[in-house]
């Protein structure tokens, strides 16, 4: 049974897609947001740059649905954009276009949100909860990760990985493909900056850029976990290689080297995460495999995890030295 949402507090959800290999997986995902048990105010579905895509999902025509064309610059930080900027809730939650929510998924992820009357977050005594990110399980293809594949990593597939660095539940940043945020916080922070971001297949590092620029305006705001706000995030057997995890831990460490020197971001939480992350895999995820060295999988995976870091810093320096020559 659905709830209808309170017309005072109203949920946007957006879903970023981009091609059309996709298509199955984009409607799998729109029909699991159609069936919530808390009713959205309204779906958009923001298509970048691929207007064969666009055309064919503005012929399915689901219910209380929009499909958008980005036609500016490609990549999911725009078309995060042109979404938040056409929705007209006063929440915006978002979705990968390769997962799968499940049924009281929105109900959680907004449970813990104040009313949805306008807050001066510089000025209020009270602490409010301005995003939230939920639990992204892996859904691999193969019906489970390689043996060698550790669940510390499963930040590389788009999942909540073991380690997540929490404080009192609080989280520094959201995953873009599953959180929410409530819209008025963008008037004052800005949107996601187009400096970051996925184009394809391909960079990260968005939702982190924004979440900094958002606790520095507001810095006693909180961005909340909420462990019961479950998607399930599909894995094809493209993301399942050795080969992926290398690109894809020196696309995450490059992001982070120009996040870190781009000078609008001026946060005492800068890489605070990933630091204490790296602490958790050296001392207590690597460790933890070497006491049970004689099972089959404990070495492969101590490996995948140094493999992991060691492309991860590589990348990191790669994006220190290209933000560097860029003039500031």
């Amino acid at each position: 049974m659905s709830i209808k949402h309170n017309e005072s507090f109203k949920v946007s959800v957006i879903i970023c897609c981009y091609t059309f290999e996709r298509l199955n997986d984009i409607v799998e995902a729109i029909e699991s947001v159609l069936t919530q048990t808390l009713t959205p105010l309204e779906l958009i579905v923001a298509v970048d740059n691929n207007e064969e895509l666009y055309q064919q999902l503005i012929t399915l025509k689901f219910p209380n649905t929009r499909v958008i064309l980005n036609t500016k610059a490609r990549g999911f930080s725009q078309t995060k954009n042109l979404g938040i900027l056409k929705s007209k809730g006063h929440i915006v939650a978002f979705l990968d276009d390769d997962a799968v929510a499940e049924k009281t998924w929105l109900e959680k992820l907004t449970k813990s949100f104040s009313p949805a009357k306008q807050i001066d977050y510089e000025f209020s005594s009270q602490k409010h909860v301005v995003a939230t990110g939920g639990m992204t399980i892996p859904r691999w293809s193969q019906g489970a990760p390689p043996f060698w594949f550790p669940e510390e990593l499963n930040w590389a597939v788009g999942g909540t990985y073991k380690g997540l660095p929490l404080h009192e539940n609080q989280m520094r940043n959201v995953m873009g493909g599953n959180c929410a945020i409530r819209k008025d916080v963008f008037n004052k922070t800005g949107l996601f900056g187009t400096q970051f971001g996925r184009v394809g297949d391909t960079g990260v590092a968005e939702e982190a850029e924004f979440c900094l620029r958002l606790k520095t305006h507001f810095p006693h705001s909180i961005i909340l976990f909420e462990a019961d706000a479950v998607v399930y995030h599909k894995v094809s057997i493209s993301r399942s290689s050795l080969n992926y995890l290398k690109k894809r831990a020196f696309d995450e460490g490059k992001s982070k080297g120009r996040l870190i020197s781009f000078n609008q971001v001026k946060s005492p939480q800068l890489l605070t995460t990933e630091n204490s992350y790296l602490q958790y895999l050296l001392f207590y995820a690597i460790p933890g495999r070497l006491k049970c060295f004689y099972r089959r999988d404990s070495l492969p995976k101590i490996l995948a995890i140094i493999i992991a870091i060691t492309a991860t810093v590589i990348g990191y320096i790669s994006g220190r030295i290209e933000r560097s020559k860029i003039p500031k």
